[in-house]
């Protein structure tokens, strides 16, 4: 058992009981929070109105300011008329406003803007001054516009899809206090105007004229914590440093200029903005010697050494390693201080006074007043989240899986499976606002009864069930795509401050009680100490090494003390975690093949491709192969780097005997952004799909055609950019996939499936639903490209279980 100081701060200690189990709590006072109410930073945000709360230490705060707002906290209203921006803070983050997007900037565009340098060199070295574009992807096909300071030019640049225009001005002249700028676009041509320099016009390369952006407006800076999420070419390694203001804009040459915003001169959102010639360090002193740093309209004092706090009118912690003594917590955990000590926040695998016993998981145990969680790394979720978890809660409410595009309050997309109020609520936004589902009963606290929930998303429409009562969303339409970055925290959140305000219906907070099992689109997760790659507080949920997935196959776990157990296998396997089959454990199989039991005592070969027999020890021909359903063949194509990746053709003959199947995928099939060209069945009907990015087009099934009868059918496929032509027994359709043409190439990687996916990766996994199953049939005379000869499988493939189709 691990001993702590009791509920300081002048929380009050309450005790509770579940029949034989006896447990506690604090309750903590305003800006404390957590099991012993130990913390006071970021957990609870001190910061008011909207401010982004930045941890400066482990017990310090920063607070940047939203827009129109002022102080160390953020509780100080000001009046903007000409906008001041600091450029990027010592945390990574640009002061900027933004405005809602202009929908009109497609062919023309024109703006004016006056301003005014900071009093410091780096402020016209590499400074970002406005920018409306693309989310960042990174990609050279990005379209943007942007307008920027580099080593004393101010530069215009932009980019309609087909490469970036660069228009750069004379050198800044430095006694010229005020600094106009005129600048814009017509088509493929654009043009800039400072102060009394001569304009200068540039051209867009590429035969497009028309700018795709509909996002917000930015200036001064961007919202995004790195510029790298900037589309490419449009990127500034810092924000801008001074005053910008009087901007204007116009959509057609023979139109007024407008002031920006809806209602005019109102911004949308922005950070740590002030007024020009206003700072407010005036209402600000720091103690001790600390200096104070006017970020905009953030301010803090950074305090010199042996001192801290808000205005470094606090001396060093006992966590500190200057403090005599120094903490116990062992290396890895985290030293939180108290009014009378300290306390120790533990790792995965360690508990503890110090935190230096070690502790084995099996099942883990979370508990929301000491702040648990774990932590996976990041999965492509991005269009299908399907999870499924079994879990046995103590308490009400508490996050049960959480991930995020960020971990901060503005977290953008989101996706939080949560407890609240007992009832088992799914909650995620995929850019148009915050989806809700919430099951129909609640859950039992006191029957100690395991609950499995299936919940998730598939595009936009999302569903949840617990223990098999299910609830859906009526929603017809929206955006269907899940972009997050974050790990995938199970059981908490490490900061629980950073979790949406979206997320939870109330406040959020860890959830207390255990979890057995978490399968995430078919992966499932090691809920272990060396599963997980993060955590803390966690502990076992029996104490025992049994757990509920540590005896495979139907064994039972039976604990010998500590952190030793045995399992007791069924009849048909043995091994000291039932994962040996009595039937394989002296197979003949030959050739590298694989033994699967088919009884008790009897088992089957699997062979690899090019071989046969009981046990796989004769060749067989491959110029026709059979697919038994559980059969697949992996092609990696020699003359990959010699392909025209927008011109894809691919030919074949195949036989079916099912109606449902998958027959080729085209890509890596490694990520579900991955690119593919897949060719598969669907109720009898030949079913194609195409992903060239982003999965802008739909599948195509070709309903006038019936493929059926153990009959040999003729197919062939060209995908010249994004025009797509099938052949089907000589009849011919023809569809443009994406008349915009935003993504024009198949980049699929050299590898070909035929017949299904390796041995244990689930067909409809692996498609996101696609396909159902396996192919059941005949291929024969497979053509890539323009090549005269079929493929030659036993060459450059690899596969099992498939059979000689000539038989």
């Amino acid at each position: 058992m691990v001993h702590f100081h009791l509920c300081p701060n002048d929380a009050s200690l309450y005790v509770y009981t579940f029949s034989d189990a006896e447990d506690w709590f604090c309750e903590c006072p305003p800006l404390y929070t957590g099991r012993l109410c130990q913390f006071n930073a970021c957990e609870r945000n001190p910061c008011g109105h909207g401010a982004t709360c930045i941890p400066k230490s482990p017990l310090e705060a920063v607070c940047l300011c939203p827009y129109g707002r002022q102080g160390l906290l953020c509780d100080e209203p000001i009046n903007i008329t000409r906008a001041r921006f600091s450029g990027s803070d010592e945390f990574g983050y640009t002061s900027f406003v933004a405005y809602s997007s202009i929908p009109s900037l497609s062919f023309f565009y024109e703006f004016k803007l006056k301003f005014t340098l900071a009093d410091n060199s780096s402020s016209v070295k590499d400074n970002l001054m406005l920018f409306a574009g693309h989310k960042g992807q990174g990609d050279d096909g990005d379209d943007f516009l942007v307008l920027g300071l580099r080593n004393g030019r101010v530069v215009h640049r932009f980019n309609l899809g087909s490469g970036v225009a660069v228009i750069f001005s004379d050198r800044l002249n430095q006694q010229t206090s005020i600094h106009t700028v005129t600048f814009g676009r017509s088509k493929r041509t654009g043009w800039l105007k400072v102060d009394g320099q001569r304009n200068r016009t540039g051209s867009s390369p590429g035969p497009l004229i028309g700018l795709n952006v509909f996002n917000q407006l930015f200036v001064g800076g961007y919202n995004e914590y790195t510029p790298e999420l900037l589309p490419l070419g449009s990127r500034f390694r810092n924000g801008f440093q001074g005053c910008i203001f009087d901007v204007q804009f116009r959509t057609r040459r023979d139109r007024k200029f407008q002031v920006l915003g809806q209602p005019a001169g109102h911004p949308a959102f922005g950070r740590s903005v002030g007024q020009c010639g206003v700072t407010p360090c005036v209402h600000v002193h720091c103690r001790n010697g600390g200096k104070c740093v006017d970020s905009g309209s953030s301010v803090y004092c950074q305090c010199p050494f042996g001192w801290k706090g808000a205005l470094c009118s606090e001396t060093v912690s006992v966590c500190d390693v200057e403090h005599s003594p120094p903490p116990l917590c062992a290396h890895g955990s985290t030293c939180i201080p108290l009014p009378k000590g300290y306390t120790c926040q533990c790792p995965l695998g360690t508990a503890g006074l110090y935190c230096e016993k070690a502790v084995t998981i099996s099942d883990p145990f979370f508990s929301g007043n000491q702040s648990s969680w774990m932590s996976f790394p990041p999965m492509s979720i991005r269009h299908r989240t399907v999870l499924q978890l079994q879990f046995q809660p103590l308490s009400p409410d508490g996050i049960l899986v959480y991930t995020a595009q960020h971990l901060s309050a503005r977290s953008g997309d989101f996706l939080c499976l949560s407890l609240t109020s007992g009832f088992v609520q799914l909650r995620y936004n995929l850019g148009d606002g915050p989806h809700i589902l919430q099951s129909v009963e609640r859950v039992d606290l006191g029957s100690r009864t395991w609950h499995t929930v299936k919940a998730g998303r598939v595009g936009h429409q999302g569903f949840l069930s617990l223990d098999s009562k299910e609830t859906r969303e009526d929603v017809t339409r929206g955006m269907t795509t899940l972009d997050v970055a974050t790990d995938i925290f199970i059981g908490g959140v490490s900061t629980l401050s950073f979790v949406s305000t979206e997320a939870t219906e109330m406040e959020p907070v860890g959830f207390t009680g255990g979890l057995r099992e978490l399968i995430l689109n078919g992966e499932e997760f090691e809920l272990t100490e060396t599963g997980a790659i993060s955590g803390a507080n966690v502990g076992d949920w029996d104490g025992t090494a049994c757990g509920y997935k540590v005896c495979k196959n139907g064994g039972q776990c039976r604990s010998t003390g500590g952190d030793s157990f045995m399992c007791v296998c069924p009849p048909s396997w043995t091994g000291s975690v039932c994962n040996q089959s009595v039937s394989c454990l002296n197979p003949v199989c030959k050739q590298g093949s694989l033994c699967s039991p088919s009884g008790v005592t009897s088992y089957r070969c699997i062979c690899p491709l090019g071989w046969g027999g009981r046990y796989c020890d004769s060749e067989i021909a491959t110029d026709t192969l059979k697919f038994v359903g559980s059969s697949f063949v992996k092609y990696q194509d020699p003359r990959y780097n010699t392909r025209n990746f927008k011109y894809t053709q691919v030919s074949f003959s195949f036989k079916t005997n099912s109606n449902n199947s998958l027959v080729m995928w085209m890509g890596k099939a490694e990520h579900e952004d991955d690119d593919y060209l897949a060719v598969g069945l669907e109720n009898g009907h030949l079913k194609i799909a195409v992903n060239l990015g982003e999965r802008l087009s739909l599948p195509i099934t070709l309903r006038n055609v019936t493929l059926c009868c153990d009959t040999w059918h003729n197919v062939s496929i060209s995908l010249n950019s994004t025009i797509i032509q099938v052949v089907v027994d000589n009849k011919r359709v023809l569809q443009d996939l994406d008349p915009f043409e935003r993504y024009v190439a198949l980049n699929y990687g050299g590898q070909l499936y035929f017949g299904g996916f390796e041995v244990f990766r689930n067909v409809s996994i692996v498609t996101s639903g696609l396909f159902s199953k396996g192919f059941e049939g005949n291929l024969r005379n497979v053509f890539l490209f323009k090549d005269t000869k079929p493929l030659q499988f036993l060459r450059n493939s690899e596969g099992f279980d498939v059979y000689e189709g000539n038989e």
